[in-house]
């Protein structure tokens, strides 16, 4: 009865092969991997059975290969299959998916760009009307003083007409203090009144936000554009420890190479060379 991976009877989903050959070629292997570990090469005769143990190991190679192949190729060939049943689909609705974003995105992005005019407009608004009550409480406080001196004079004037024997003009002076007190405590309180308007304005202006619907959220990241390659690397140039943030193209600096070989001029790169040994199989 051959040998192989599952002899049990198949289920869903499961796939069956003969491992015989593989088990086979694993133990022809691992004698190969025995033979060339104690192999030592000191003289031509050596050298050339080297040759032939290295064509021999080629050739199993090839056969590894063609055995693991035959069972992947139709494996291979199976999932590409499915991923062509399914990528149109999944294209459509990736597209899908990327034109709703698209317009969700378009509509929410207009929505805070209003949002935010609106709020602008609110604190322009909000400035000027605190500049028109601060200037509105300064002229308040400015009567309030000047009908308190008035007031502070009137009475003074009472005072002295009251000392001159005057008591018809001292009563008349002294009930012009008390207008002007009366009249000092108005404008201060109306200032108060103004101050506290004014506190109450400059609290923050309210303002609706975008719709936010449920099981959609957007988030804002930082991205960015290399727009001036040249300014980025000297810049780099001038702070070495950002040097970090350029790398070196090694696909297009190993074609340089090698159109230019052992005569590569090109600073911070050493160019050398490297041997290696290739072999057909037996």
């Amino acid at each position: 009865m051959p040998d192989t991976a599952n002899t049990a009877a198949p289920t869903k989903g499961a796939i069956q092969y003969d491992a015989t050959a593989a088990i086979v070629l694993g133990q022809q292997a691992q004698r190969a991997l025995s033979n060339a570990a104690d192999f030592t090469v000191d003289s031509d005769d050596m050298l050339e059975v080297a040759a032939v143990d290295l064509r021999a190991v080629k050739a199993l190679q090839k056969r590894v290969e063609e055995q693991r192949t035959s069972i992947t190729g139709p494996l291979n060939q199976a999932v590409k299959a499915v991923n062509d049943l399914f990528r149109a689909p999944a294209q459509y609705l990736l597209d899908a998916e990327g034109k709703l974003k698209g317009a969700m995105l378009t509509y929410t992005t207009e929505q805070q760009r209003r949002a935010e005019e609106a709020r602008r407009k609110a604190e322009e608004a909000a400035r000027i009307e605190r500049e028109r009550l601060a200037a509105e409480q300064r002229e308040q406080e400015r009567i309030a003083r000047e009908a308190a001196l008035a007031a502070q004079r009137a009475a003074q004037e009472a005072a002295d007409l009251a000392a001159k024997g005057d008591a018809q003009a001292a009563a008349a002076a002294q009930a012009q203090a008390a207008e002007q007190a009366k009249a000092a405590e108005q404008a201060s309180a109306q200032a108060q009144a103004t101050e506290m308007a004014s506190a109450v304005v400059s609290m923050p202006a309210e303002v609706a936000a975008p719709a936010r619907v449920t099981g959609i959220s957007t988030s804002k990241s930082v991205d960015f554009v290399v727009e001036d390659l040249h300014a980025l690397v000297r810049h780099v140039a001038e702070h070495p420890e950002l040097i970090t943030l350029l790398m070196a193209d090694s696909i297009k600096l190993r074609a340089q190479v090698r159109a230019t070989g052992m005569n590569t001029k090109l600073p911070g790169v050493r160019v050398f060379q490297k041997q290696t040994m290739s072999a057909r199989a037996a």
